[in-house]
């Protein structure tokens, strides 16, 4: 698919975010859904929970305008849309009426469910390996997962943009290159233009985070994104983008599950959050992530062609990952 292609959806979807989250800022009661600072805070003044009501009405107005272009069919964008709306809806009451974790839950299965019905009854990732059925509902429980750990990773100043933003816009990179869908492309350029958009309010020190109504359907949205290209490229692929996501919010589950912690309780012990009470500046831990995603992106691609060169490539990728989140933990034992 042509570059221009995908930098058009790309770049309406950034300035359709920016603006609209320039107008919520300005229209509505600076109390409105504000963040007070906490001792698990990791930013130093409050931010309010804005980011998703603009966010996502600009990247499913754009995955319509330009998706039916790059062969996105009327199942996949109306169920996609459905399941991000329903999260999206569900995220703003959460943020600010403070929902039941069953609520949410039940929301998450409920989005997730109706969006990999949109994938439709061809898509297949392990078809020799698994049934039909099966396969359906590793799926569901996957994007809920990944709904959740993008949730966790809106803690610092321009983590989800470095962290997921950057990934996606490299697979929109891999479409321009022929490597990947172009409709693969599209849903993530534009999910990945919302974020740089989004990025303009939420550097350091940042005003807005995306709170629940963001960072609920931009998880399932870029679950679907990273389905497709492990898809169209290679199961490894879809994994090595988003690693570094996946690695910190894994790691720190089994160490807190380890820990006996309750794991469904609040906390600060992800590796980015240990490295900013250490005294890593912002500005450190996100070019850090970013650089590691860009790594990552050059690993995905040597996946292509499978063999020696991709196996090579998915350990460089899983080792890169590792160091990072050694390097950032290690600050915080430093620290003691």
């Amino acid at each position: 698919m042509p570059f221009a292609a995908l930098l058009a959806p790309f770049i309406a979807t950034a300035i359709g975010a920016a603006i609209l989250l320039a107008a919520i800022i300005r229209l509505l009661p600076s109390d409105f859904l504000g963040a007070a600072i906490t001792e698990r805070s990791n930013h130093t003044q409050p931010a309010r929970q804005l980011g998703g009501l603009a966010i996502i009405p600009a990247v499913l107005l754009a995955l319509w305008i330009f998706g039916p272009a790059a062969s996105l069919d009327w199942q996949f964008l109306a169920s996609s849309s459905a399941a991000a709306l329903i999260l999206w809806v569900t995220g703003y009451f959460d943020d600010r009426h403070h929902l039941p974790e069953s609520v949410r839950l039940i929301a998450q299965f409920l989005a997730a469910g109706i969006a990999v019905y949109g994938l439709g009854g061809e898509f297949r990732l392990l078809p020799e390996l698994l049934p039909f059925a099966v396969e359906r509902l590793l799926l569901a429980f996957a994007l809920v997962y990944f709904i959740n750990l993008t949730n966790f990773m809106d803690g610092l100043d321009l983590m989800v943009v470095s962290g997921l933003g950057i990934p996606l816009a490299l697979a929109a990179v891999l479409a321009a290159i022929g490597l990947v869908a172009s409709g693969t492309g599209v849903l993530a350029a534009c999910l990945a233009g919302g974020l740089f958009g989004f990025a303009l309010f939420n550097r350091p020190k940042a005003l807005v985070f995306l709170g629940d109504s963001g960072s609920l359907p931009i998880g399932l949205l870029s679950g679907l994104a990273f389905f497709l290209v492990a898809r169209d490229l290679s199961i490894a692929a879809g994994l090595l983008l988003p690693l570094f996501f996946i690695a910190d919010a894994t790691s720190t589950l089994f160490m807190r599950l380890a820990a006996r912690e309750n794991i469904l309780a609040a906390h600060s012990k992800h590796a980015y959050q240990i490295a900013k009470r250490s005294g890593w500046s912002v500005w450190q831990i996100v070019a850090s992530v970013g650089a590691l995603n860009f790594i990552l992106g050059i690993c995905a691609f040597l996946t292509f062609d499978g063999g020696l060169v991709a196996a090579c490539a998915i350990c460089a990728g899983l080792l890169a990952v590792t160091l990072l989140l050694s390097r950032f933990r290690s600050a915080g034992r430093r620290t003691l």
